[in-house]
């Protein structure tokens, strides 16, 4: 009847990929939809942590892990502030060797001179791809112990992005993102501290365009529902 809201269901919670640092997961909504939703896990020092995560969203990348490390994860789809439904999972993450995805060297790579772009009208000929190109990468929201940055690309497209920050203890973070993302919550910070985020996108293992931003977390006084 009209009084019953549609019910709203989470499925398959999954790991999608894990490096030594980070754990990538995905689920899907079969039924209904969520207003939003809330990852919960402890971090390895067993401190709780809490990620929101936009209502759109089906994929998560959990960064600022620690390697060989078994963490469980809870994931609440919220209807305005009110849990609705509940999954869990677990995962592990890589050994320290990381394979996977290699730290980007710190200098930049002068592949692509810039300045010798063609003009707009010619079309791009067949050796080389379409030029990408990353947007302003802005602050969407802070709290205490996260930040959510989100960006634009308004010309070509990337296959992955990288953002790398270092963390309030001064080690490097690398974070892989899916090429699809325009929106990324970097959890796991502290309260009051300025961080410097890199946003690197990249097609296949080559990155292509660069952008960065600063963020201060919110103060000590924990908000979260």
């Amino acid at each position: 009847s009209a009084t019953t809201p549609v019910r709203a269901v989470l499925k398959d919670l999954r790991v999608s990929s894990v490096t030594p640092s980070s754990v990538q997961l995905q689920w899907s909504v079969p039924e209904g939809s969520f207003d939003s939703f809330t990852l919960q896990y402890r971090d390895a020092q067993s401190q709780p942590q809490a990620l929101p995560i936009d209502g759109g969203s089906r994929s998560v990348t959990v960064p600022g892990l620690s390697p060989s490390h078994r963490y469980r994860f809870h994931l609440y789809g919220l209807r305005g502030r009110k849990r609705a439904y509940h999954t869990s999972t677990e995962g592990v993450t890589a050994t320290a060797k990381t394979e996977e995805l290699p730290l980007p060297s710190e200098e930049p790579q002068h592949e692509v001179p810039k300045g010798k772009d063609p003009p707009a009208e010619t079309t791009p000929s067949d050796a080389s791809p379409p030029r990408a190109v990353l947007g302003e990468l802005k602050v969407s929201s802070v709290t205490p112990s996260s930040v959510q940055l989100q960006w634009s690309v308004p010309e070509g497209s990337f296959d992955s992005f990288t953002l790398q920050y270092r963390d309030s203890q001064g080690q490097p973070q690398a974070l892989p993102i899916d090429g699809g993302s325009r929106l990324v919550t970097v959890p796991g910070l502290s309260p009051s501290h300025r961080y410097r985020f890199h946003l690197y996108g990249l097609q296949g293992r080559k990155k292509i365009d660069h952008v960065s931003t600063e963020a201060i977390t919110g103060e000590g006084l924990q908000d979260l529902p």
